[in-house]
């Protein structure tokens, strides 16, 4: 019963604006739905994307041993000249 009052309530509310306001109310709706749909799909590849790189990494390796080392690691850094 609410929701019926409710609509008699926007109908009568709609009669009163004019057609420009009725239309700049429609778009921003569909302007909230549509970014909304982006947010959503953002956020699906993101988590999309999380779980593949979860995926590659792989399991984690147990260090046997660890010693010092002083300088650069060999084979890691570019050969500057």
């Amino acid at each position: 019963m609410a929701r019926a009052m409710g609509r008699r309530g926007g109908r009568a509310r709609a009669r009163r604006l004019s057609g420009e306001r009725r239309r700049q109310i429609a778009s921003l709706g569909g302007k909230a739905r549509h970014r909304a749909l982006l947010a959503e799909r953002r956020l699906t590849v993101n988590l999309l994307y999380a779980a593949a790189a979860l995926q590659l990494r792989g399991r984690t390796r147990k260090i046997l041993r660890v010693k010092t080392f002083t300088g650069r690691l060999p084979g890691l850094y570019e050969h500057r000249s």
